[in-house]
């Protein structure tokens, strides 16, 4: 999987040949881009009234059930004396955004876990309160905008509409790689995911990346050490949020390294992995003569007027940070100060219920 975002390069190893062939042998243009940017703003809301499928969620099995309701019942000692928040992570986030594992560890949640740990109870509850005290000492979802600001920049990668499942899309254009600071690339990448968390409908789970390979190449990967960092937070923080890896155009030493290692890459994960080539009907046709094979028309992911057109789609959306950014910012703040009502709203009930109780003692003992 290191290979489909390009996560070859060690820090040592700056230099690589670009392999900008496609499968398809015939030259392939890029989608025509404009000198400035065209001033359309981002999508950061779904359209719920819209008909559509979702992406079914495989239902826990017997066993699996078993073993989820056992973690429901460890709920108060999973969440049970948490530690602060680390001091150099107060640094970055935003400390009025309250902790919020009670609101994050849903049913839903839980069995995500399960699934992720193929049902077995131990591995299952560690891996839960790994992820809990993780986030109440790292807080995630408080991460600031302009701490991770510098890394939307270029717009090399960013949460932007959704796909034909209604899942929030994340585009990637490695080619725009602008920083090199693992951990402040690592809390940006927390952070997009965290903001299309936010974002999810009802009954939506998972992201999709949208992954632009034109461009691809040993000289623009990201570092092995922060890929592999990407990669364990992906697996240890956010199990079972991957619906589609969808690649545009893999150049052939892509997809002969793909084909390589694609017999040893679980058969779940395979799944996911989808490859697109808008200027070949041999591609979609191969998925129609073999299930197995990754190449799939683009109507399969995504509509084609939701789709951005640096990304073969017909949607006019070029990414303009003057743009994008101030309606990241906004969507943040409305973010923090609906947690920050929700928290008030509780701090107040839970006042008017220890108000009730101590009144109706003093009533039991004058009654007494």
């Amino acid at each position: 999987m290191r290979s489909l975002f390009g996560f070859y390069k060690s820090e040592e190893d700056t230099a690589g040949a670009t392999e900008k062939t496609s499968k398809d042998p015939t030259p392939v243009s890029s989608p025509k881009k404009s000198t400035d940017a065209l001033a359309v703003p981002p999508v950061f809301e779904c359209d719920v009234s819209a008909e559509g499928p979702l992406q079914e969620i495989r239902p826990l099995t017997d066993d699996e059930k078993k073993v989820f309701d056992k973690i429901k019942a460890d709920v108060p000692e999973l969440i049970k004396d948490l530690p602060p928040i680390d001091p150099e992570a107060v640094k970055f986030v935003d400390e009025e955004i309250p902790l919020d594992i009670e609101d994050w560890l849903t049913d839903e949640c839980i069995a995500r876990y399960v699934r992720a740990r193929k049902g077995v109870y131990e591995e299952t509850k560690k891996a839960l309160r790994k992820t809990i005290e993780w986030r109440a000492t790292t807080r995630p979802h408080a991460i600031r905008p302009d701490v991770v600001e510098i890394e939307n920049k270029t717009g090399k990668m960013y949460f932007n509409g959704f796909d034909k499942l209604s899942r929030p899309v994340i585009y990637m254009y490695n080619h725009k790689q602008n920083t090199k600071e693992a951990d402040n690339q690592i809390r940006w990448v927390v952070y997009t995911l965290e903001m299309c968390i936010r974002h999810m409908r009802p009954g939506v789970e998972k992201v999709t990346l949208a992954i632009d390979a034109t461009h691809w190449g040993f000289s623009n990967s990201v570092y092995l050490g922060t890929a592999k960092k990407f990669l364990d937070t992906l697996a240890n923080h956010y199990p079972e949020r991957l619906g589609r890896a969808v690649v545009f155009m893999p150049p052939r030493l892509f997809v002969g390294f793909y084909n390589l290692v694609s017999p040893f890459i679980d058969p779940v994960t395979k799944a996911k992995v989808a490859f697109i080539n808008p200027n070949s009907t041999d591609d979609a046709q191969a998925q129609t003569d073999n299930s197995s094979s990754p190449w799939v028309p683009i109507e399969e992911c995504f509509e084609r007027s939701k789709l951005e057109k640096d990304c073969y789609g017909s949607w006019e959306f070029q990414y303009n940070h003057t743009i994008y950014w101030p309606a990241a910012e906004k969507e943040f703040a409305q973010f923090k100060a609906s947690v920050v009502q929700d928290k008030g709203d509780k701090n107040e009930e839970v006042k008017q219920d220890d108000k009730q109780a101590t009144e109706e003692t003093k009533e039991e003992k004058t009654d007494a």
